[in-house]
């Protein structure tokens, strides 16, 4: 479909969008151009009334969004902050954190959000690689003392400075009081030397390709990076607005963390572009979310498997009314078929549709629609919502694939990241000149034009010359009864070069033996991919934002392997070596 420089056009036969619900006609049009500010002074005048943001007492107007933020953009121009400067957010999900990003994109600068879970070693390495110029902080959050964590990150720090950190020029405390640091309050009275003419004056020089976030990726091997996105991400979640069809009228939970993608862009800005409400949550807990979807009447709910299974598990779930719940995206791994059913049938939503998407590409490059089959919304296929390109690519070559072959994801359009912040060598690695994002991820287009993610390259090992995907295994593991999460990695075999190995966590209180597990795979797979050990867990190696770390299962399946500790070891089934013929 064309962007006319008028805006996007709102069609009802719009043939992207999602299927069996209506586009609402109150959704706000745009050109792909718009700023972030922009789109906050539009909803502020058509829907300033509104609810914007809830959490706990605190209940904000978009109204009263736009106003708080004018305020706190003008205290940073008191500060010195101006277009360019990064500023650090180290806090829980929160409306300051949504009011922090949209003043700072009002003039120009930067958020660099910060995992609240980050050890001190962490957010320096943050810190420094971002060269923020602020760090707004939280005094203490899950037990973490911030304060004390920016101390062994600073010990240098006198209010002004510090040689660990020669960017940082001020450390406001979102509640409380500490030495050398200043008080939000204060910050904000700040803003009293600025006058609205010096603000608009600022904001002048705010460009649409400016940088508006800047999001660090976990990195599951090496550090992270930190991926740039401009106000673009706006055109990407009015597509996504659209295709779930969110209006003023949906309230979406926002318990997705701010500073990850999922959070920021998928959760907040579909409020922001049509005029609902994000209701926010500090951190996941299913019983508040039930009872927010309850009490607030939550219309729209997403997140990866792990937070349906709790919610379809939670023991009271019939004490809360869910019957507002309509529609909602689910990513992060393979989708069990109890979700998909137990989100219409338990849950009552139309729709949970699979979505496919990394900090590079804005969080989504494909989505279901509500009308796919039961199988093909198991197995997490989508399509690309429109505007940008996707292609599969010989890994090797680079060269376009055709319908039905397996190679390398690229992506090329307005949804890609600008690159890493400060390291164009990370950057040239994946992001061509011709515009093309290599994500690493492995996929396959069918007849339809629906993309299927088939795992990750660096995933993906080869059983006795048979080419096998973790995701192949992981998808009939979550199949087996007693299963809540499962994940496959390799390890060396003398005989076949390498076998899978499955860690398994199980559903409370449910019985389930190795033996069950590969009598399962044996019935469901072909011999080479039925995992050669079985390991129980009950807590995952993760990353900070959660994402689990699959070289460190390798390196247990490689000791247990040593160590012959695995639960069942299954050999070859009589007759059939496992070996490519």
């Amino acid at each position: 479909m064309q962007y006319p420089s008028g805006g996007i056009i709102l069609e009802n036969d719009r043939p992207n969008r999602a299927s069996n619900i209506p586009i609402c006609p109150t959704a706000i049009p745009f050109s792909p151009a718009v700023l972030l500010s922009e789109q906050l002074a539009r909803t502020a005048q058509k829907h300033g009334g509104n609810l914007a943001v809830v959490h706990a007492d605190v209940r904000l107007t978009w109204s009263q969004v736009e106003e708080q933020s004018r305020r706190i953009a003008k205290a940073l121009l008191v500060n010195g902050v101006s277009r360019g400067d990064n500023v650090a957010v180290w806090m829980p999900n929160h409306p300051t954190w949504l009011l922090l990003w949209l003043a700072a994109v009002q003039i120009g600068a930067v958020i660099v959000p910060l995992n609240t879970r980050y050890t001190a070693a962490e957010a320096s390495y943050i810190l420094a690689k971002s060269e923020a110029a602020m760090l707004f902080m939280e005094a203490s959050f899950l037990g973490r003392d911030f304060p004390a964590m920016f101390r062994e990150i600073c010990p240098d720090w006198n209010g002004e400075r510090s040689l660990g950190l020669p960017h940082l020029r001020s450390v406001v405390l979102i509640d409380g009081e500490e030495i050398g640091l200043s008080a939000f309050a204060d910050f904000l009275n700040s803003a009293d030397d600025v006058t609205d003419l010096e603000l608009d004056t600022a904001a002048l020089s705010v460009r649409a390709d400016d940088t508006v976030i800047i999001v660090f990726t976990s990195g599951t091997t090496g550090f992270p990076k930190g991926v740039m996105h401009s106000h673009n991400a706006l055109r990407m979640m009015a597509e996504v607005t659209m295709w779930l069809s969110i209006g003023p009228d949906d309230r979406i939970l926002g318990h997705l963390p701010l500073f990850h993608v999922s959070g920021i862009f998928s959760s907040f800005l579909p409020a922001l572009i049509s005029g609902g409400a994000l209701i926010q949550l500090d951190k996941w807990d299913a019983t508040e979310a039930l009872r927010l979807v309850s009490t607030e009447g939550v219309t729209v709910l997403s997140g990866i498997p792990t937070h349906f299974i709790d919610l379809l598990k939670h023991p009271r779930l019939c004490d809360f009314d869910t019957a507002t719940l309509r529609i909602g995206w689910i990513g992060g791994s393979t989708i069990p078929s109890s979700i998909v059913t137990g989100s219409r049938d338990a849950l009552g939503m139309q729709a949970l549709l699979p979505v496919y998407g990394m900090s590079e590409t804005t969080s989504t490059t494909t989505l279901g629609r509500p009308s796919d089959p039961i199988d093909s919304l198991m197995a997490g296929k989508g399509l690309p919502l429109g505007g940008y390109e996707v292609v599969v690519v010989d890994p090797r070559l680079r060269e376009p694939l055709p319908m039905g072959t397996e190679g390398e994801i690229a992506v090329r359009g307005y949804t890609v990241m600008k690159g890493y912040y400060g390291d164009p060598e990370s950057t040239r690695a994946v992001l061509s000149d011709e515009g093309w994002f290599y994500t690493g991820d492995l996929g396959v287009f069918d007849e339809r034009g629906y993309l299927s993610i088939t795992g990750r390259l660096s995933d993906k090992f080869i059983v006795g010359g048979n080419n096998v995907h973790p995701a192949d295994i992981e998808h009939v593991l979550l199949a087996c009864p007693g299963v809540k999460v499962a994940h496959v990695v390799a390890r060396p075999d003398n005989r076949l070069g390498e076998v899978a190995v499955a860690f398994v966590e199980r559903v409370p209180g449910i019985v389930l033996t190795a033996a069950d597990v590969l009598a399962h795979c044996r019935s469901h797979l072909a011999s080479f991919k039925v995992p050669r050990d079985v390991v129980f867990v009950d807590t995952w190696p993760t990353t900070p934002t959660g994402k689990v770390e699959r070289f460190r299962l390798r390196q247990s399946a490689i000791e247990l392997a040593l160590h012959e500790l695995t639960s069942v070891t299954a050999p070859p089934k009589e007759g059939n070596s496992d070996a490519n013929q």
